[in-house]
């Protein structure tokens, strides 16, 4: 599937060429259903492709790197991952005689906007918006920086019972300290969270987060939407208000002992036959559109 988008945007040349670079080149479940060539989507195929050839042993966290299409993409190395943007490295190293390609075990996503940018857009979180300007969080949301933003949708203000939410909005320091608590220190897309992972949060103690079946939980609470990329930070949508975690005693007495969430289905971080036959024709000159 990559193969042929790659081809159908018009970059053959840059895929049989000898110029340096590297693909990023997305597993084929990565793409939803049938895809066709638009303009937008030659432009998300053309930054899947670096100007430089790289090796993901030299990639280190903060890294930018520019795309053909003249972005600039940042490089996150987790515990378990090595993520470009939103997207997490799930093969080795594929190298040709000009270019290595990575399998990214997502289609990269660049960053649009800041946070604040991001939520404005975004019907979802038409109260949250009214909620951080109340707050007086505005400017914090659109400074530089990195942070990881658990941000709830109008579902989750809906769920809380009126008279409380009313009271809530009219407080601004008591607002500002709920929604601190949703604003993780440090920049964590989905695919650098593990069974153990800890975020500290502007306010309030720690936010406990692990994956199971597929879905981040934090605090117990599933994300809904992940890695809505922004210049300073990224978003996660939850549907519920994110609350602090009892002490653990309390919790193992209550529930018992928790189990750790499995760790991600190694599965599909397996495609080693994608891009194969582009690979090995790097010297040639031309590429067959039916490849």
């Amino acid at each position: 599937m990559a193969t042929r988008l790659f081809v159908d945007a018009g970059l053959s040349s840059y895929l049989t060429g000898s110029e340096t670079l590297t693909m990023l080149a997305p597993l084929n479940d990565a793409f939803k259903g049938s895809v066709t060539m638009t303009p937008d989507l030659r432009k998300v195929m053309k930054n899947h492709i670096l100007k430089q050839r790289l090796s993901s042993k030299s990639l280190y966290h903060g890294q930018e790197l520019e795309t053909l299409g003249g972005l600039k993409l940042r490089v996150f190395v987790y515990r378990n991952n090595l993520c470009i943007e939103n997207a997490c490295i799930a093969a080795h190293d594929r190298t040709g005689r000009y270019a290595t390609m990575f399998t990214m075990d997502k289609v990269l996503t660049p960053p649009v906007g800041t946070l604040m940018d991001i939520l404005k857009v975004d019907d979802r979180f038409s109260q949250l918006v009214g909620a951080i300007q109340n707050a007086g969080m505005t400017e914090l949301l659109n400074q530089e920086g990195a942070l990881t933003f658990f941000a709830p949708t109008d579902e989750a203000f809906k769920a809380m019972p009126q008279a409380d939410l009313s009271r809530l909005m009219r407080n601004p320091q008591q607002l500002s300290g709920v929604l601190k608590l949703h604003l993780g220190e440090g920049m964590l897309v989905s695919g650098g969270v593990s069974s153990h992972t800890r975020l500290t949060p502007l306010q309030g103690d720690k936010l406990e987060l692990g994956v199971r079946n597929y879905t981040v939980y934090v605090n117990k609470v599933p994300v809904v939407d992940a890695d809505l990329m922004a210049t300073n930070g990224v978003v996660h949508a939850v549907n519920s208000i994110i609350k602090p975690l009892a002490p653990k005693a309390d919790r193992e007495q209550a529930d018992g002992p928790e189990a750790a969430p499995p760790a991600v289905d190694s599965r599909r971080f397996r495609n080693d036959d994608l891009f194969e036959k582009v690979l090995r024709s790097h010297s040639s000159r031309t590429m067959n559109r039916s490849q």
